[in-house]
């Protein structure tokens, strides 16, 4: 692995800095939030361990991440959408997808994991 240094970690952070930066302060609607709460729930009770920049976190681990994530990215997002595909996907820092790997199944990315679980939850709802 090579060694990372702080101008080879900022040049690497410093796209996705800049696209939370440069996104128009948006106020994110109560549904879309109470759709965010409900995602990190599912990500902090599941048995799945998350792997961010090649490392491996536990549900709760990666539940407070995204958590924290979310509170800093919260005003520059509007929908659930935003925050998967923008917030709970990536790192900033690497720009490295994120993966999740849940008992019994192949490892998956975790923007198609969530995205799959925000459409049940939609679905529940809507039944």
């Amino acid at each position: 692995m090579p060694k990372l240094t702080l101008p080879g970690l900022l040049a690497s952070a410093l796209p996705g800095l800049l696209l939370i930066c440069a996104l128009p302060a948006q106020a994110i609607t109560p549904q879309a939030d109470a759709e965010v709460q409900q995602l990190l729930n599912f990500v902090g009770q599941s048995q799945c361990t998350f792997i961010r920049s090649g490392t491996s976190y536990s549900a709760k681990e990666a539940q407070e991440h995204l958590g924290m994530k979310y509170g800093k990215a919260k005003s520059k997002i509007s929908s659930s959408e935003d925050f998967v595909n923008e917030v709970a996907s990536k790192s900033y820092l690497t720009g490295k997808p994120y993966t999740v790997q849940c008992p019994k199944t192949a490892e998956q990315s975790a923007k198609n994991w969530l995205n799959t679980e925000l459409k049940r939850l939609r679905a529940e709802k809507k039944s």
